[in-house]
């Protein structure tokens, strides 16, 4: 029959079964900033301390030789099943380490994704308010400024103004000009459409 571990072995066991991450990233609080975290139970009971020494112990590994007496093989079998456990664990505690690294990794990784995520709809959110506020803006500065209305009467209005209102209109919503340069004559649309604007030229072939 397979023997119980000794009590060392045991509290061994029990010591390195916390293999896990010792931190971990939080949200809101960026990828490099990592939180240390403990493994210890919330609720764990500190045992009193005592003034006496705790010592390892040391179970010495024995072989299978020939030759041995009848008591041997007793105690061959309890210390490689021994060994045998603390390999098993630490195959285990291996594993665990290793999967609690990858489901952080997988967690920082979504999480960085919603962060990405979250600036690029807070972006779009801004520049939609900054594309109201210009439109907006620009529609006050436009109020005055065209009166004439949309069903297609502007040809109409346009020639109906004389040379004078016309060049009233413009220096009042067109930009300023500067000193020294030239000036553009303001052309109405009755003279653009007068037969004195139209040249006709023959060229012989």
């Amino acid at each position: 029959a397979r023997q119980a571990p000794c009590r060392a072995v045991r509290a061994r066991r029990r010591m390195s079964g916390a293999s896990n991450v010792l931190a971990v990233a939080i949200r809101g609080a960026g990828a490099a900033d990592k939180v240390a975290v403990k493994l210890d139970a919330s609720d764990k009971v500190l045992e009193p301390e005592s003034k006496r020494a705790v010592l390892e112990k040391v179970c010495t590994k024995f072989g299978c030789v020939a030759g041995a007496g009848s008591d041997f093989f007793p105690k061959y079998r309890r210390n490689r099943n021994t060994e045998l456990e603390r390999l098993e664990q630490m195959d285990k505690d291996w594993d665990s380490l290793k999967a609690a690294e990858a489901f952080q990794a997988k967690r920082e990784a979504d999480m960085l994704a919603d962060e990405e995520a979250t600036a690029a709809k807070r972006a779009k959110r801004q520049r939609k308010k900054e594309n109201k506020k210009t439109a907006e803006k620009l529609r006050k500065e436009a109020e005055g400024i065209n009166k004439f209305q949309g069903d297609g009467s502007f040809l109409e209005a346009m020639k109906s103004l004389s040379p004078e209102e016309l060049e009233k209109m413009a220096k009042a919503n067109g930009p300023e000009t500067p000193e020294g340069a030239p000036k553009v004559p303001v052309v109405s649309a009755k003279q653009m459409s007068s037969s004195g604007n139209i040249q006709i030229r023959d060229f012989d072939d």
